[in-house]
């Protein structure tokens, strides 16, 4: 009796647990998009306005675990070409111009790329991480 009394007065004090929504009106288009790779039709922003908050939860949801997933096939992709060129490429034109340097081998690549020296664009041709042949790769990237 005592436990039920105690509870039922822990209810009267404890205010009702309301949804979290963790959806943004103004940025749904932009996850979208990050998802997917364009921008959300008409058929979405008819389903996205007919939609109670539930829904548009669950939307949301998918769209960021769409998201997640997209780049962490991204992150994959780009330490393949990282190990690719590690392993065959550097080697194969440091080989070729008769035991250059690494730095050498990546002039070479910008040379190839017509990249004018950009770190950053031959990162961006070669598809790999940015900062990654100039050293400068922050942790988690």
């Amino acid at each position: 009796m005592i436990l039920v009394v105690a509870f039922t007065n822990l209810c009267c004090i404890m205010p009702r647990m309301v949804n979290q929504y963790t959806f943004d009106e103004n940025i749904v288009s932009d996850l979208y998009k990050e998802a997917y790779g364009s921008r959300p039709g008409e058929c979405f922003w008819e389903n996205w306005d007919a939609s109670d908050n539930d829904r548009k939860q669950a939307l949301w949801d998918a769209m960021v675990d769409e998201a997640r997933a997209d780049a962490e096939r991204e992150l994959q992709e780009q330490l393949n070409v990282e190990k690719y060129l590690e392993d065959t490429v550097i080697p194969n034109i440091q080989s070729y111009l008769n035991g250059c340097t690494r730095e050498d081998a990546i002039r070479h690549l910008h040379e190839t790329y017509e990249t004018d020296g950009d770190i950053e664009y031959l990162e961006y041709h070669l598809g790999v991480r940015y900062g990654y042949l100039s050293g400068s790769l922050k942790v988690g990237y």
